[in-house]
């Protein structure tokens, strides 16, 4: 008996445990417009911890996406509210290859149209959060 409860109590704590991981409702994105969908609504949501999960695993965009964090904390908090409260406009979706796509989207407070690079590393797809900032230079893998 004291060995079933043993098993039980470990088995709850592992998965309270690889749950804590990964923010709630985080999941992985199975094509690039959900990476993009999901990224973007959690920006607009200003759930930071959540947007970086689908960021780029690479030093620039990690930099790029923390300093965006720190200034979109600062707006004003009627500004976050309305962001929070916005709509994702897709406008355009670009299939470049099977590994890179574009989104242009804007959101219904801001109405700014803007492209999102998204790309498949590995078997997850990965927003290039540089590339919204490049100026949007041309695309390579």
């Amino acid at each position: 008996m004291i060995n079933k409860i043993f098993i039980l109590f470990t088995g709850c704590l592992l998965l309270i445990f690889s749950s804590c991981k990964q923010p709630e409702g985080f999941f992985e994105p199975e094509d690039p417009l959900d990476a993009g969908r999901e990224f973007v609504r959690a920006v607009l949501d200003g759930d930071f911890e959540k947007a970086s999960l689908y960021v780029c695993e690479n030093d620039e965009d990690k930099e790029i996406f923390e300093r965006y964090e720190v200034y979109m904390k600062k707006q004003p908090r009627t500004e976050r509210l309305n962001l929070k409260s916005a709509s994702i406009i897709i406008n355009k979706v670009e299939k470049l290859s099977d590994t890179v796509t574009v989104i242009n989207f804007s959101n219904s407070h801001t109405m700014k149209p803007t492209d999102l690079k998204i790309l498949k590393q590995g078997d997850a797809w990965k927003v290039d959060f540089s590339y919204t900032f490049s100026g949007n230079l041309p695309v390579n893998d």
